[in-house]
């Protein structure tokens, strides 16, 4: 009820408090965040920390050292686990037979960040949805029952437009 009243978004809120530079980037996949801005990385560690607080993953903290926001830690983690504020929030797979949820055939759970981890987790998906086999010119070509695509927007939309303050979902 607080969090709500306060205005405070969930990506604001902090995943570690008070850490070292050194645990920041220990922490969190930062080649990733600049692989996927497709910018250089930065010659030293404080560009690199700049960065990431410019963009809200860190914060400096007023006792010295660094705060990871939630979004820092729901983004770009490591290991997720590692921020107990958002280790609930790892993505997980089920793969069920038929299209009841009563047998389970295979269930991966995420260990990285969701940015991260993101085409790891499509190719994940994509590898356990059906595909067909068609013949062209003597050679035979593997064909994606659903458009790479579509998978991708799909599982990103679930990603981004879950309620983060919803617990045990």
């Amino acid at each position: 009820m607080w969090r709500i009243l306060d205005k405070v978004r969930y990506e604001d809120l902090l995943a570690a408090e008070h850490v070292t530079a050194d645990e920041v980037l220990r922490r969190l996949d930062y080649p990733a965040y600049f692989d996927l801005l497709e910018q250089p990385l930065p010659a030293n560690r404080e560009g690199i920390l700049e960065a990431l607080s410019n963009d809200r993953l860190v914060c400096t903290c007023e006792a010295g050292g660094w705060n990871i926001t939630n979004m820092g830690a729901i983004l770009f983690a490591k290991q997720i686990a590692d921020f107990p504020t958002v280790s609930r929030k790892a993505v997980r797979v089920i793969q069920y037979r038929g299209t009841g949820r009563a047998e389970t055939l295979k269930e991966q759970m995420g260990t990285r960040g969701y940015a991260s981890g993101f085409a790891g987790l499509i190719g994940y998906i994509n590898n356990l949805l059906p595909s067909n086999e068609v013949i062209k010119q003597a050679l035979r070509e593997t064909v994606p029952m659903f458009p790479e695509l579509a998978v991708r927007e799909l599982v990103a939309n679930a990603l981004i437009h879950q309620d983060f303050f919803v617990t045990g979902a």
